[in-house]
């Protein structure tokens, strides 16, 4: 779980107490390939640290299977909406290779913010990462042709191509795979 807690040190300085609470509810846990881990209708009750393998969010919107993003190693996942605010998903959550992740529930992750301040600003400063990530590529995304598209996402995520296959990430990006397999050719 160092992985994790290394993690987390990249953001905030953690005092030893902090540390051994963090590993004493935190639960490793292998998925295995094509694992579902939440599913539309159900409320997400963990945090995940992904260690090794790829995790991605999809919806099936008129019988298709739409990409939502793809998290690699050493990220933070879950179903954001659900989790923070305690709602059923409108999402899906899926194992697309074998994968090791940390897992904390809902309930002991609001206590460690409760018992440890400098977990809280770990928290804030994540969120406003992501924020910024997800609001730049999206800001751009409307507006742009499949290959700016291609390029926004890869300065965003550098490493997407080597954890997500291309029909994924054409889904992301909302065109075919065949546009896709012609703008990396170029």
């Amino acid at each position: 779980m160092q992985e994790f807690i290394d993690y987390i040190k990249e953001f905030v300085d953690l005092k030893e107490e902090t540390i051994e609470h963090i590993l004493s509810v935190t639960k490793e846990e292998v998925f295995e390939k094509g694992r579902q881990i939440l599913d539309v209708g159900r409320t997400c009750k963990h945090l995940y640290f992904l260690k090794t393998g790829s995790i991605r969010s999809f919806i099936y919107q008129k019988g298709k299977d739409i990409t939502h993003w793809v998290y690699g190693p050493n990220t933070l996942f879950t179903s954001w909406g659900s989790y923070i605010l305690q709602n059923p998903s409108n999402e899906y959550l899926a194992a697309i290779d074998e994968c090791t992740v940390f897992s904390i529930s809902y309930e002991n992750w609001q206590l460690l913010y409760e018992q440890h301040s400098e977990l809280e600003r770990f928290g804030r400063l994540v969120m406003e990462q992501e924020l910024a990530i997800i609001d730049e590529f999206y800001k751009g995304y409307y507006f742009l042709s499949a290959k700016e598209k291609y390029d926004l996402l890869v300065s965003a995520y550098p490493n997407i191509t080597q954890i997500a296959n291309l029909g994924h990430i054409a889904s992301m990006l909302g065109i075919s795979q065949e546009t896709l397999s012609r703008i990396r050719v170029k």
